[in-house]
């Protein structure tokens, strides 16, 4: 059955475990919540989206920047440990932010989605931060417009 669904699906939400490569494999479309590693966040699917978990430095009492994430290193890390070490607390998304993806994706499926020029804008600042890995090939993948609008300062 989860062979059938993620073939037949409209689109997929997955945090990006090993299910999430059947509605791949079918070309359907499919939207990454709570996302982590950052770095190693899928960018090759042109329908895809995704909305990575948020990195709190305890000490700071603040949110790491993607920028911080992206040249520390922590971007790539894929045990807990490793961050933990660092005085990280990873952050899932919130109902909100899970609803929101979900509905870009479904509007964007549908041709309703209408992206704002701060859309576009946010988007670029994100999009640039990943140049130089060699993780990615060209980046067609987007991050929720939401998450972006209301996580802006994760951008500096």
């Amino acid at each position: 059955l989860d062979i059938y669904l993620g073939a037949k699906c409209r689109f997929f939400m997955s945090p990006g475990t090993g299910i999430a490569a059947v509605p791949m494999i079918f070309r359907r479309p499919v939207a990454y919540v709570n996302y982590i590693p950052l770095e190693i966040a899928h960018t090759w699917g042109p329908d895809d989206l995704f909305i990575p978990k948020k990195l709190w430095l305890r000490d700071e009492r603040r949110y790491m920047a993607f920028r911080e994430v992206l040249k520390s290193g922590v971007g790539r890390f894929i045990r807990t440990e490793l961050y933990e070490q660092r005085g990280l607390e990873i952050i899932d998304n919130t109902p909100e932010e899970i609803t929101a993806i979900a509905m870009e994706m479904d509007e964007r499926l549908k041709g309703t989605w209408q992206d704002t020029e701060e859309d576009q804008e946010l988007q670029q600042r994100f999009w640039t931060l990943f140049k130089g890995s060699e993780l990615h090939g060209e980046l067609v993948s987007r991050i929720g417009a939401q998450f972006l609008r209301e996580n802006r300062e994760l951008l500096d």
